[in-house]
């Protein structure tokens, strides 16, 4: 920058005073924002010189026309317009100096960033802190309890149901709440008592139903499977083993039937057949359709036997 129009007595910004550098400073700064040296010296100051007046040059006479005779007119020349004296140009802006690189070293190195462990480690903590510091889960409400401890005694828990009832006497529930379920209680404690002692009666029973098929005695087996229907009544487990047993009692008269047509019995083979046939086990049919195919050929062969003039 050029230093003309400076005063004298007035005091300037500083300078660095590395050598490679010499910019001007903007502040009054510890460290130079350019080359970035200490500036621990003292900056040489600058002052401002006054600038010298523009020099004008001198102006130029007017020709002075000259005159003649009046017998002969001549016509005037025409007024010259006095020369512009030239204008004092404006200095040219000059261009600053390329900046210099900074000296290595003096420019501190970048923060290194975070990295992804340091992350995840504080994701942990936070997750630790809030794991150890949440607020309690909101306590169920009676109703609630009480819809538990009933849902207990359904599922023949009464024990569990017992300990609910108690908690909710000394909690001082209301005495509607803990009265319906001490109600919901007995109710099931009656309804499971019932169905133990069915449980324990069926073991008899599958039991000796089963001793009974063992044996070959399949009309003893429904008999005995008969009377605990008839106290216990159907379920699930008694369908499924009377289905074994009327499979067994008609397997019986089949055999039966095979032995009448060994004999060539017709009237034997007709009556174990149809004895089978009312069981209506599907998984007979195709031997029952082939007795039942025997017994028409032996029917015709009584038939022809029986016709006049054999």
């Amino acid at each position: 920058m050029s230093n003309k129009g400076w005063n004298v007595s007035e005091k300037v910004n500083k300078v660095c005073i590395h050598a490679a550098c010499g910019r001007i400073l903007p502040l009054r700064v510890v460290h130079c924002p350019f080359c970035g040296e200490r500036q621990s010296g003292t900056a040489p100051v600058l002052t401002k010189v006054a600038a010298p007046a523009p020099v004008m040059p001198d102006p130029v006479p007017a020709p002075v026309p000259a005159h003649f005779p009046a017998s002969v007119p001549q016509a005037a020349p025409a007024a010259v317009p006095p020369p512009v004296p030239p204008t004092a140009l404006a200095p040219a802006p000059t261009k600053a100096p390329p900046a210099k690189p900074a000296v290595r070293g003096s420019v501190p190195p970048p923060r290194p960033p975070v990295r992804l462990r340091t992350w995840i480690a504080a994701a942990v903590v936070l997750t630790g802190i809030w794991f150890f510091n949440k607020p309690a889960d909101k306590p169920a409400s009676v109703a609630e309890q009480v819809e538990a401890a009933t849902a207990l005694a359904a599922q023949c828990d009464l024990d569990g149901a017992r300990s609910a009832l108690a908690v909710l006497k000394s909690a001082r529930a209301p005495a509607a709440q803990w009265k319906r379920l001490q109600a919901s209680i007995a109710t099931a404690a009656t309804a499971c008592e019932k169905k133990q002692r069915r449980e324990q009666a069926w073991s008899t029973a599958q039991a000796a139903v089963n001793q009974a098929l063992d044996a070959g005695e399949p009309d003893l087996a429904a008999t005995r499977l008969a009377a605990h229907v008839k106290r216990w009544g159907d379920d699930a487990d008694s369908l499924e083993l009377d289905a074994r047993v009327k499979v067994a009692q008609a397997s019986a008269r089949l055999d039966a039937a095979d032995a009448c047509l060994a004999k060539g019995d017709r009237v034997c083979l007709e009556s174990n057949l149809i004895a089978a046939e009312r069981y209506k086990r599907p998984e007979l049919a195709a031997r029952t359709q082939a007795l039942r195919t025997a017994l028409s050929q032996l029917l015709e062969r009584s038939l022809l036997d029986a016709a006049p003039g054999q």
